[in-house]
């Protein structure tokens, strides 16, 4: 068999094909290197982006935060200004404030300073008697020491414990103002010459009675809901013609305004009372809430600015006491008494305590003024009804009080229900157990025909803080023997702004958020922010 030989012949083509084996690996491998070369920056240059978007709405998502944070403070200025008064803040100690659940953030604020009420040297007489040989019941002035020369003539540690703290430190004591110089003057008309609606250095404060609501008012008060203000008693402004009697455990609001007493208005036992709003909270969260929810609150309940004046006329009084025993202590606590500035009765600002001044005839219904020739001579209180000066009180139904000092020292009387006799004082203060007592009075008192007793027997003044810081004029001022633990009687320059730095800072690392603001609050609530910064600590992302 004959064999055949393939023999396989190769063309010019499988020779180039030959040559062109692996160039399509090295063309791909130089286009995988150049789109490396290009996705990779592009990639980077994404995730950067990326990077730099994400960090940015964080900033921005906590940079509304930390403003939320200076608004939530902002809300309640009251409640700010009582959080971080000098007591409780400093400029290196800080108190936290409540922040808004859920915005990782915390806020808290630093006191950098104060402005108080008045300049040293622009205040009024700080105690003021009307009653000839009244003087004889008044320690002498403080004598002052070196170090503190404002102290000179002020009134005496006697009458002003705060003059004589417990480690005798000079720079603690707190002067109570300078006691009138011809107190207890045998010319009992001079002092008139003396007096001013506007109060002024060196001058008798005279204000002019506020105009009242002559709607009757229940004695017994009305109770908040249980489980909003509850418990908590309320009174309306206006006018009461029984004895109102707060010895119970159950707090008590007196909502702003003006209060008029044609009787006694007893605090004894358990009574825990704030009259206003203001710079010491009560038991109810505004005065709106208690004129809208107070259980029975009449039809024309109402409030007015801030804080409370009571006036005293007829057989009314004050009467404190520790007569009824109680496990907690009595307290009464006033805020100052204050108008907006554009409000014609702002002139009436500042004022916690008044009596009606002057002699009222029940038949003709004129008030006449006071004069007991040689003892003591008072003119008629007028009153102011915001536009014009209404001579005679009762054209506000207001009578002429009842109680009016001789030239007796003043002494305790029973207390309401029973029915004063004509001495008796309108300020009647009277302490015959160790119970703890705290009375704050930060404005003004005037009862001129009238007399305040501080009665403290021997070991009752522990536990006892009393404070009139706003000034007083009366008849007479009597406070035998022992002295309560801490008194300040006469007239103090209360702080009643604060100078706060507010700080939000958000929890959370990186990026971190700051908020700082310098703030100025009112005592009353109004406020100024002078600066606001808000910077944002993220690095180079930013």
């Amino acid at each position: 068999m004959r064999r055949v030989q393939f023999v396989k012949r190769h063309s010019i083509n499988d020779q180039r094909d030959q040559r062109d084996q692996g160039s399509a690996l090295i063309l791909a491998l130089v286009l995988i290197m150049v789109g490396t070369m290009m996705v990779l920056p592009v990639m980077d240059y994404t995730m950067s982006v990326t990077r730099a978007n994400r960090t940015t709405s964080q900033v921005a998502d906590r940079t509304e935060a930390v403003k939320a944070g200076l608004r939530v403070a902002l809300y309640d200025t009251v409640a700010l200004y009582q959080a971080c008064n000098p007591t409780k803040s400093g400029p290196n100690v800080s108190v936290d404030l409540a922040v808004p659940p859920g915005l990782g953030i915390k806020t808290w604020c630093n006191s950098t300073g104060t402005a108080s009420q008045n300049l040293p040297d622009e205040q009024r007489w700080a105690l003021v008697t009307t009653q000839a040989g009244s003087n004889a019941y008044i320690p002498p002035a403080h004598s002052g020491e070196t170090a503190r020369l404002e102290l000179n003539g002020t009134i005496s540690p006697t009458w002003c414990t705060s003059m004589s703290p417990p480690d005798n430190d000079p720079y603690k004591k707190t002067p109570c103002g300078k006691p009138y110089p011809t107190n207890g003057d045998a010319d009992t008309v001079a002092w008139q010459a003396n007096s001013s609606e506007l109060t002024a250095t060196d001058t008798i404060f005279w204000p002019s009675l506020p105009p009242v609501s002559n709607n009757l008012s229940y004695a017994g008060g009305y109770p908040m809901p249980v489980g909003s203000d509850g418990p908590c008693t309320v009174y309306f402004p206006g006018k009461y013609t029984d004895d109102v009697i707060i010895t119970g455990a159950t707090p008590v609001y007196f909502v702003s305004g003006i209060y008029y007493f044609e009787k006694g208005l007893r605090v004894s036992g358990n009574a825990d009372i704030v009259v206003g709003s203001g710079s010491v909270p009560g038991c109810v969260e505004s005065d709106a809430v208690a004129v809208a929810d107070a259980i029975g609150a009449p039809f024309d309940a109402h409030s007015s600015g801030v804080g409370g004046t009571f006036v005293f006329g007829a057989a009314g009084r004050l009467v404190i006491d520790t007569a009824t025993a109680g496990a907690t202590g009595a307290s009464l606590k006033m805020n100052r008494r204050l108008v907006e500035k554009s409000d014609p009765l702002a002139k009436l600002n500042d004022v916690s305590i008044m009596s009606v001044t002057g002699v009222f005839d029940d038949i003709t219904k004129i008030t006449s003024p006071l004069s007991r020739p040689g003892e003591l001579d008072v003119p008629v209180a007028r009153v102011f009804n915001g536009t014009t000066y209404d001579l005679n009180p009762w054209v506000h139904k207001y009578k002429a009080s009842t109680l009016v000092s001789t030239l007796a020292p003043p002494a305790p009387c029973a207390a309401p229900p029973v029915v004063p006799a004509a001495t008796c004082p309108i300020i009647d203060i009277n302490f015959n157990t160790t119970a703890k007592v705290t009375l704050k009075i930060p404005g003004y008192v005037q009862i001129a025909q009238g007399s305040l007793s501080l009665n403290v027997t021997p070991g009752s003044g522990v536990n006892k803080d009393l404070s009139f810081g706003g000034g007083i004029v009366a008849a007479q001022m009597y406070v035998p023997g022992q002295a309560p633990a801490s008194l300040q009687m006469g007239l103090l320059n209360p702080v009643v702004q604060l100078k706060l730095k507010i700080t939000t800072e958000t929890i959370a690392v990186a990026p971190r958020v700051t908020s700082v603001a310098q703030v100025q609050v009112n005592e009353t609530g109004g406020y100024a922010v002078n600066s606001w910064v808000v910077q944002a600590n993220c690095g180079a992302d930013c």
